[in-house]
């Protein structure tokens, strides 16, 4: 008899072992994937938007002026002028660019670049002359058409390049009078409300 009773008592207690481990391993296994969601899932890493290339515009260019043809040359800066660009802080919309005397250079003038936050002993000054970085045939050809038929060279947007290299796209322009400022914003308007009229009638 007490044979028999010990023998009982022994597979009870193997019977609560085998359900107890179970059990356990599940719970320790949620446990521990509360305390680390990255067992359950990989955390979903947002994307950082790319910055834009564009540093400035001068928006005031192709209203005022008629386009040409276009350059995008290369700008000698100084230190405290590339932190100041990177801050947000160039304005390009009253300059305008002069090619040199002898025809192998040209200068950028008005471009306002504001001063960096570093100090006022290291700092530039803020509408100082700075020479565009062109081929010899490109400066030759803007004094060409700077002297003989009166076009300006005007600076339309600022951007970094590729290399994350300061450009600035200039303009060989012609002056608009009033009446091709007229008629150019009367093709603007026409064209909004072409475009007006097409979304509306999508379906």
């Amino acid at each position: 008899m007490m044979k028999h009773s010990l023998i009982l008592l022994i597979l009870f207690h193997i019977c609560q072992v085998k359900s107890f481990v179970p059990t356990f391993s599940k719970w320790s296994l949620e446990s521990s994937c509360r305390s680390s969601p990255s067992l359950l899932h990989a955390k979903s890493k947002k994307k950082k938007k790319a910055p834009s290339p564009i540093i400035a515009t001068n928006r005031s260019a192709r209203r005022n002026y008629e386009v040409i043809s276009t350059f995008d040359a290369g700008i000698s800066l100084l230190g405290s002028e590339i932190k100041a660009i990177r801050d947000g802080k160039m304005n390009i919309r009253d300059g305008f660019a002069r090619p040199d005397k002898n025809g192998r250079g040209l200068s950028l003038y008005n471009v306002h670049i504001g001063k960096h936050t570093t100090g006022d002993y290291f700092n530039h000054e803020e509408r100082r002359v700075r020479q565009l970085l062109l081929t010899k045939e490109e400066c030759r050809k803007l004094r060409r058409e700077t002297e003989i038929k009166g076009m300006t060279v005007v600076p339309l947007k600022a951007f970094f390049n590729d290399k994350n290299m300061v450009k600035v796209q200039i303009g060989l322009c012609r002056g608009k009078n009033v009446r091709d400022k007229r008629d150019a914003i009367k093709d603007r308007e026409m064209k909004r409300d072409t475009d007006r009229m097409m979304k509306s009638f999508r379906v």
